[in-house]
């Protein structure tokens, strides 16, 4: 089964999202992966952000599952 996403994230970035998850817990995840979206990522408006945002939270919670 293979899922397309919209945006590519570095598998070391999703490794490091789903380590930490383990670490501290899904809420914790979520709001660090958006902090990463928000300041490290390129984006034009914030339907972008969000675009981007929900795409790495999908990609961290298919490699953890």
């Amino acid at each position: 089964m293979s899922t397309e996403y919209k945006f590519y994230f570095d598998e070391s970035t999703i490794d490091y999202y789903v380590d930490y998850n383990y670490l501290n817990g899904w809420a914790n995840t979520a709001l660090r992966a958006y902090e990463y979206v928000a300041d490290e990522c390129e984006w034009e408006d914030e339907k972008d952000l969000r675009n981007l945002y929900l795409d790495l939270l999908k990609q961290i919670e298919d490699k953890i599952n």
